[in-house]
């Protein structure tokens, strides 16, 4: 039994790489599949696991300022003696580039003026539409999406001594488990842990870089006048391809630390540059009102969500989904976190992964869906109509407004959005690579792991279906919520152990 486990273990890779294809073989043979089955099954699940998981994430984002503000947030990830590698600097950049950059530039327009147009929220509770708009905004892309993250990258940062090596998926699971398995059990348990992380980092940037990729292909039509989606979006994720497969070929510092600064400077800059186009007093009020709202929804209202809902269902295809997207990230995010976080204090890690890029996110959609809904009301620019009809269109509706200083800012956009997906992608396959045990110096894992998530995203693309990339971002997150859970467990219990000790 054991020398043919290891050699099971031996061939993870493979596995992980022949169920990938095989599912790529299916949705180009069966496109119906995935809208009348897969998406339906993905739906019927949140609706049932949507809620307990939310109320998770609300108290994992208690714990974790908590922890900030307690003695323990004196300690240091990965333990007294590891130092610092990266600059404060390249690590917010890096950080905040894997996470979730790549959304913010999609739905910084389209998201809030969409809560605009039909407000999730009950206006008896919240009746400042637009401050609404962003609070709910927020609650999705906010402070408990980073909390997350940020459990994921403590559990797995080698805090506590006995919780294994920075990066050790299964070691927290493994101590809950070593009461009632045997050693042939635990490797087994290793092996089925490490393979649903694959799939689950797989699909997540699988659906990222479809839904990417439609912004990017309607930018690039509208600018361009290119009518052929087909051809359009093939070039699109070829390039993506040869950038993320480039820049993990050079690896952490060189590739997607050059790629996630440069990315940053390029973002303040559309962001100033913005400020400086539009008045500043609507920008200015939605900042406010949203952050009342978002502070009301963080206290109160989202330990009660569905009561504050117009329709509760909503949560499905919105909150809920994307807290399962952020789960289906968290096993690259949180390996990526604790590898470049060694050394920080807990408090200066928590204020680094939770409160900073919540700020960030805050001013973000702000100026975007301020300035284009304020644009919108005083002009008559059509900004919201294009959106009610296609969302992908607002952002480059909006800028066209703004002159030749506008076609700056879109192109600035896409080269944005281009390169947070290709830091998104290169971070995930060196996790993969890492999860599969496989050598950095076998470079054809990187260019075949490289080519099959580019063929994935392709046909996810075609079905031109952006819920649907979202349901397919999320697959591998279901079956993960399980480990997740007695990850945390396990952490918990080593942590505690150690402290009594």
């Amino acid at each position: 039994m054991r020398p043919h486990f290891f050699k099971l273990t031996a061939n993870l890779e493979k596995l992980a790489l022949t169920l990938c294809v095989l599912f790529v073989g299916a949705a180009l043979l069966f496109p119906d599949m995935l809208t009348a089955h897969i998406q339906p099954l993905i739906i019927n699940a949140l609706s049932v696991l949507g809620g307990p998981f939310f109320l998770l994430v609300n108290f994992l984002l208690i714990s974790v300022i908590v922890l900030a503000i307690s003695p323990l947030g004196q300690r240091k990830v990965g333990g007294e003696h590891a130092s610092v590698e990266f600059s404060t600097f390249g690590w917010l950049s890096m950080l905040f580039a894997a996470g979730m950059g790549s959304g913010l530039i999609f739905w910084g327009v389209a998201e809030p003026a969409m809560h605009v147009l039909q407000p999730p929220l009950k206006q008896s509770l919240y009746p400042d539409r637009q401050g609404a708009a962003l609070a709910i905004t927020l609650v999705n892309w906010g402070a408990h999406a980073w909390a997350l993250y940020a459990v994921f990258g403590l559990v797995l940062g080698g805090l506590s001594h006995n919780s294994g090596k920075p990066g050790d998926i299964s070691a927290p699971v493994l101590s809950v488990t070593t009461l009632f398995l045997s050693r042939v059990g635990q490797l087994k348990c290793k092996y089925v842990i490490q393979l649903v992380a694959i799939l689950a980092i797989f699909f997540g940037v699988v659906g990222t870089i479809a839904n990417s990729t439609l912004l990017l292909r309607k930018g690039i039509e509208l600018e361009l006048g290119i009518n052929s989606p087909w051809l359009v979006g093939l070039t699109i994720i070829m390039l993506l391809a040869l950038l993320y497969s480039l820049s993990a070929r050079l690896g952490l510092k060189k590739g997607i630390q050059t790629l996630s600064q440069f990315n940053v400077f390029l973002a303040f800059g559309v962001l100033l540059w913005l400020i400086m186009m539009v008045p500043l007093q609507p920008i200015i009020d939605v900042a406010v009102s949203g952050s009342k709202y978002y502070i009301h929804l963080l206290v109160t209202g989202t330990w009660q969500f569905a009561s504050q809902l117009n329709e509760p269902a909503w949560g499905n295809s919105w909150t809920y989904n994307y807290y399962f997207w952020w789960l289906a990230w968290g096993p690259f995010v949180g390996v990526f976190l604790a590898k470049i976080s060694q050394g920080r204090p807990v408090w200066q890690y928590i204020v680094g992964v939770v409160v900073v890029p919540t700020l960030v996110t805050l001013i973000w959609f702000s100026v975007f869906s301020g300035s284009a809904i304020a644009w919108d009301s005083g002009h008559s620019s059509g900004i919201m109509a294009a959106i009610k009809t296609d969302y992908t269109q607002g952002l480059f509706v909006f800028f066209k407004q703004l002159g030749w200083q506008g076609a700056v800012l879109i192109w600035s956009s896409l080269l944005l959005l281009l390169i947070f997906v290709a830091t998104s992608a290169d971070s995930a396959i060196l996790v993969i690579r890492n999860l599969a045990g496989t050598k950095s110096s076998h470079r054809s894992s990187l260019y075949v792991w490289s080519f099959t998530l580019a063929l994935s995203s392709w046909v996810l693309l075609l079905q031109n279906n952006e819920l649907l990339n979202r349901s397919i971002a999320i697959i591998g997150a279901v079956p993960f919520l399980f480990i997740f859970i007695l990850q945390l467990i396990g952490f918990v219990k080593e942590f505690m152990a150690e402290l009594q000790e």
